[in-house]
């Protein structure tokens, strides 16, 4: 026997209208309500930034003492990791946004979160590069490798583009020093060089090379000074060699763009900012340390292109005081809430079906349809 059921001829415009303000409606709704997802390894994020917090105030008066005075219009937050324009030690010309908003200790739960997906564990060997550009994220690699209790081999330089550890009187390697001597951090580098054009600060003058081999020779490191652009870097990759002995190296972290470990011109821009599990196709022959440790397997986290890193992240660009550690998308992430896109879903499944389906929606709105809608219901079988 069949049943006999009843439906309008014409879906009422009115519920048409209805079903297309509840869907752009609910998926508004879902859109601006996302709940927040914790991520991983909160305990070592939040541990690794408030180390890098407590170097930050440590340099902050080291800063005060040098000597040098700090321009708060510069660097609002009185970090002292902000430099000045030019000096005897500059390298290159540099960026002061960028630099500004490398002073924010949540970038060491982000390169937490790199080592991490690098699949660095406790007591791993990682070889680090740095230089004096960007000392806030010296100080955050420091305190994340720390934090996760690996064992970084630091190979530095001395010299610093614009706005970074170049007061002559401060450079990077004494910073370093002074936070090892403060108990903050116990890595300090193992070598250093000049650094700047040809890694040997050609384009210095003479007062700025002294200035550096001052620093290296007052904080007890070892000059690295050789000529020859392979030889610099065989140097190199022979002091991480020996200090790693049979242990492998689990990662290599460049801070900055020297000259060592980026390669030359042509290959500063083949690795991606952040992580890189392979080496880059649009690295070629290119040569330098990264380029070595990628071709031998080992990740490279290159922190460079400040503020991509800080998008990616969820980091401010500007900022007046100090941000607040676990502030970012590295500590929780925003997601959709899917009960309530759940629900909004089931609503609309059943206004769907209440005015196409069946008649209780043509129903309901028959006293406020239009004439051309009110014809009568059809018998269906």
């Amino acid at each position: 026997m069949k049943r006999v059921y009843w439906r309008p001829k014409n879906v009422s415009r009115t519920a048409l209208l209805l079903i297309s303000a509840f869907a752009i409606g609910g998926l508004t709704l879902v859109e601006s309500l996302p709940v927040m997802n914790k991520q991983p390894h909160i305990k070592e994020k939040s541990d690794a930034a408030h180390l890098a917090k407590e170097a930050f105030d440590v340099i902050g008066v080291a800063r005060a003492n040098s000597g040098t005075k700090i321009n708060i219009d510069v660097d609002p937050t009185s970090s002292g990791l902000l430099g000045l324009p030019t000096s005897s030690v500059t390298s290159l010309p540099g960026n002061l946004a960028d630099k500004q908003v490398t002073v924010n200790p949540n970038f060491a739960a982000a390169i937490v979160q790199m080592l991490k997906d690098a699949g660095v564990q406790k007591n791993d060997y990682v070889a680090v590069g740095v230089s004096g550009s960007f000392p806030a994220f010296n100080i955050c690699t420091y305190a994340a490798l720390e934090t996760l209790g690996a064992r970084p081999i630091v190979i530095g330089s001395g010299a610093s583009s614009s706005w970074g550890a170049n007061v002559p009187e401060l450079l990077w390697l004494d910073m370093e020093r002074i936070l090892n001597e403060r108990k903050v951090f116990k890595t300090r580098a193992v070598a250093a060089s000049v650094g700047g054009e040809a890694d040997r600060g050609l384009s210095f003058v003479q007062e700025g090379i002294d200035a550096i081999q001052s620093s290296i020779e007052r904080n007890g490191l070892t000059l690295l000074n050789t000529k020859k652009f392979e030889d610099i870097l065989e140097e190199r990759m022979e002091i991480y060699r020996k200090e790693a002995g049979d242990q492998p190296i689990k990662a290599y972290v460049n801070v900055g763009g020297g000259m060592a470990s980026v390669g030359r011109t042509a290959g500063k821009e083949a690795f991606k900012s952040g992580l890189n599990k392979q080496l880059p196709a649009a690295a070629g022959d290119q040569d330098g340390i990264m380029h070595r440790f990628a071709r031998d397997g080992v990740p490279v986290i290159h922190l460079v292109k400040v503020r991509s890193l800080a998008e990616k992240y969820g980091f401010p660009e500007g900022f007046e005081e100090m941000p607040k550690i676990g502030e970012g998308k590295v500590y929780a992430s925003p997601d959709y809430n899917r009960y309530l896109a759940a629900a909004v879903l089931l609503i609309e499944l059943c206004m769907l079906f209440l005015f196409i389906r069946s008649d209780i929606g043509f129903r309901l709105l028959r006293p406020r349809a239009k004439r051309s809608d009110q014809a009568a219901p059809e018998p269906m079988v």
